[in-house]
């Protein structure tokens, strides 16, 4: 493992390098991620009958707004509502693995290999589909229900699924190595972990659809942190 501590602009500068030579691939991605997050959640939005409660004030968003938000807030403490959360946790989870993808997409580029589509799907293969969605669940319900921990546990954690597929390590080796680098490098991470949120979220922010191609920008970030902190391939 290099010691070698790169600085913050360096790396988001690599990352959007990345990124920008990739934007067919973002596109498909968030397409893929949206469109199917969205039909399963409102499917389970209507499943659990939340859908119709809504629908009976509804009217008072327009007349009565605070009045809504209380009994908006009242059906999403039903048990009901609790049910439809955890179904949205585990889609989450599910889909997790389509970030993979984007790992092997940039490795490839350093190779001087030519990305395929199908190279996105890389998380979905064998095992790994298991192992990254069993973590993507692990990583939600901690993002969920303790979210003051959030800040520290996304950057703690960002190393686990590069080693798990570049080295094919289990998971409890790559927790260790991941927060030996997050040690190492705490600062870097931190900051790293804010500006790839703040720059994935920014397509929202700024002129919506833009989401479509800014959202996977952290997969980025992620990659080129592993490059520097970690460095090891497994060919």
């Amino acid at each position: 493992m290099t010691t070698q501590k790169p600085e913050i602009g360096k790396i988001l500068t690599e990352a959007y390098q990345y990124w920008i030579r990739t934007l067919p691939f973002q596109l498909l991605f968030t397409v893929l991620y949206f469109s199917i997050f969205m039909f399963f959640s409102m499917y389970a939005f209507r499943y659990y009958g939340l859908f119709e409660e809504i629908q009976k004030f509804q009217n008072l968003f327009y007349s009565d707004t605070k009045v809504f938000l209380n009994k908006y807030e009242e059906l999403m403490q039903t048990e009901n509502a609790q049910y439809f959360a955890m179904v949205v946790i585990v889609i989450k989870s599910v889909l997790f693995p389509l970030n993979i993808g984007f790992l092997k997409i940039y490795r490839k580029l350093d190779l001087g290999d030519l990305p395929q589509m199908s190279d996105l799907f890389a998380g979905f293969r064998g095992h790994y589909f298991f192992l990254f969605a069993i973590y993507a669940l692990f990583w939600n319900i901690i993002n969920n229900y303790l979210l003051f921990f959030t800040i520290l546990w996304i950057p703690m954690l960002l190393m686990i699924p590069s080693l798990v597929f570049f080295k094919n390590y289990n998971f409890f080796l790559s927790f260790r190595i991941s927060v030996s680098v997050f040690r190492n490098n705490v600062l870097l991470l931190l900051l790293a972990t804010l500006a790839s949120i703040i720059i994935s979220y920014s397509g929202l922010v700024m002129f919506f659809f833009g989401i479509f191609v800014t959202f996977p920008f952290w997969n980025a970030v992620i990659y080129v942190l592993y490059k520097h902190l970690v460095a090891d391939f497994q060919e």
